[in-house]
């Protein structure tokens, strides 16, 4: 992962198998976000708009930004979803935190990774 102030840490991701349903889960600290590099702090700076206080690129910069406009109306109903589920209340504007970890915890993360068979 690369800190806000462009360090790097390696981290330990802890794998659990669901006695249950059997699938591997991934227990994630807050200051990830799935499939992201940067940590939760510099996405959620670029994403307020405050990407000139971060150790990135200019294009890693656009690249976070487009991500989470696209994703952004996807992660407004999930959270509208799981308000009206359950009866939680979210932040308006969504705040990335609160948004991960609800969307991860529901299993509704959205992930580029597929496995293919050929044939």
């Amino acid at each position: 992962m690369i800190e806000t102030d462009g360090s790097v840490t390696i981290l330990m991701i802890h794998r659990l198998i669901c006695t249950d349903c059997e699938t591997i889960h991934h227990e994630l600290p807050d200051i990830l976000i799935p499939y992201k590099r940067h940590c939760a702090a510099t996405i959620e700076n670029i994403v307020s708009g405050g990407g000139e206080a971060v150790c990135c690129e200019e294009s890693t910069i656009r690249r976070i930004r487009l991500w989470w406009q696209a994703l952004y109306l996807y992660f407004q109903g999930v959270c509208g979803a799981l308000a009206a589920k359950y009866g939680v209340r979210f932040a308006d504007p969504l705040q990335t935190k609160e948004v991960v970890r609800a969307v991860a915890n529901a299993h509704l993360w959205v992930s580029t990774r597929s496995a293919f068979l050929s044939g």
